[in-house]
């Protein structure tokens, strides 16, 4: 669970609709709360949320990403040797994103759902079956079947086989 932005022990709300928020320290003028009107305490809290897929921390001066002194004073990466580089384990995941379903479980709920519930040993992935498209005791869709299109729109067949609509 999250920690709130203001704690509710320093929210109260007073009878004239304003929220009073207690503050950690008195300023310097001696102001030890804040009332304000709720919508306004909305919009401040609002303008704290981060916005959807950026950073939380910025840097800015000679930190941030465009400045022209960041090569400067940034660290190095570390030069790989070929003999370190071959002395490391390989990784046993894929270079990609992509984490099978059972992983994901495994880490999201700590739930091993490939251990057997009999046995306790590992169970593998099978591969998928293929379902048929259709039982093999059906018979065609109702509008590929001759017969029951003849009967729905009252069609006759000609000498060659074709169906012909009767005239009405």
């Amino acid at each position: 669970m999250l920690r709130p932005p203001i704690p509710q022990e320093r929210l109260e709300p007073r009878p004239d609709g304003l929220v009073r928020i207690t503050l950690k320290k008195a300023y310097t003028d001696g102001t030890v709360a804040v009332d304000m009107d709720p919508l306004s305490l909305l919009c401040r809290l609002a303008t704290s949320v981060p916005p959807p897929r950026f950073d939380t921390v910025r840097y800015a001066d000679v930190l941030a990403a465009a400045s022209p002194w960041r090569p400067k004073i940034a660290p190095k990466p570390p030069t790989e040797e070929p003999a370190a580089a071959s002395a490391e384990p390989d990784r046993t995941g894929p270079a990609s994103g992509y984490r099978p379903w059972a992983q994901l479980l495994a880490r999201t709920f700590a739930v091993d759902v490939l251990a057997c519930p009999r046995c306790h040993g590992r169970m593998r992935m099978g591969e998928p079956t293929e379902v048929p498209r259709r039982s093999p005791g059906r018979g065609p869709p109702y509008w590929k079947s001759r017969v029951l299109r003849r009967q729905a729109l009252g069609e006759e067949d000609d000498a060659q086989g074709r169906c012909v609509p009767q005239a009405v």
